[in-house]
């Protein structure tokens, strides 16, 4: 089992953008920010399966923007181990753990009694016990599964900054445990009245510790841009799984007011 732990506490700051103007972002942070070692050579695809439980008590969560709450979900790439990941949120604060296993030992690591015996280390195994433990109290089990295209970029000039554009969203209900990836079968959930646009668009997330960098904020407001928010999981879950809807329907933020850049 690889030992590539994550823990991360950090803000995520999402923004919904038009494809045109997601390319003027782009332009505007390369002076601070290089490609991640994923995206060197372009764009990739991202699956994950979410867990939730049987009463969507994660998903309820989420879509009520409960203060204290954590995902449970498997994440893969197009090669290499899954990602067992418990994303916890404290208000805006994120924080993030992670734990990459072989392809071949998933779902056996989380569903065998013994199943996290072979972890590298004894953090590894600390925090698959954790993952384990919030699934069992829960009740959670497969819910959905995300996929999207993403593009990211990582700072230079700070000691930690991320900015993601993720597109072409779409998801389908979960089958068992199955991470699918190019099988067919996607319902696409991105549709312009969810992003509130006439149009599909470009989620924008700009991570960084607590301490926002200037260029961050600078992005921000030459662009005009507005927090609003957009749950892939949440939209995923109502756009797949039987008798999810949000109450208020397909939210969307405010009539957009967007500048273009000085």
């Amino acid at each position: 089992m690889a030992n590539t732990e994550l823990v991360i506490e950090r803000y995520e700051l999402k923004y919904r953008l038009p494809p045109a103007l997601a390319g003027d972002v782009r332009k505007a942070i390369l002076p601070y920010c290089r490609p991640d070692s994923a995206s060197a050579r372009g764009p990739y695809m991202i699956s994950s399966l979410y867990l939730d439980t049987p009463r969507q008590d994660f998903y309820w969560q989420t879509r009520n923007e409960v203060a204290r709450r954590f995902k449970l979900r498997i994440r893969r790439y197009n090669t290499g181990p899954y990602f067992v990941e418990c994303k916890r949120r404290m208000k805006d604060v994120i924080s993030k753990i992670r734990v990459a296993v072989p392809a071949e030992s998933f779902p056996a690591v989380i569903l065998a009694p013994n199943g996290v015996r072979d972890a590298r280390t004894d953090r590894d195994r600390k925090n698959l016990e954790e993952f384990i433990r919030r699934m069992r109290t829960w009740g959670a089990e497969p819910a959905c599964v995300v996929r999207y295209a993403r593009e990211a970029f990582v700072s230079e000039v700070d000691d930690y900054g991320r900015v993601t554009f993720d597109w072409e969203l779409c998801g389908r209900q979960a089958n068992g445990w199955h991470v699918p990836m190019h099988e067919p079968g996607w319902i696409p959930v991105d549709s312009g009245l969810r992003f509130g646009m006439p149009f599909s668009g470009v989620v924008l997330e700009l991570k960084c510790t607590t301490a926002v960098p200037l260029w961050m904020s600078d992005i921000v407001r030459r662009f005009g841009l507005i927090r609003t928010g957009f749950s892939k999981f949440c939209t995923t879950m109502e756009s797949t799984v039987p008798g999810v809807k949000d109450p208020g329907g397909m939210r969307v933020p405010a009539p957009w007011l967007l500048r273009r850049p000085a």
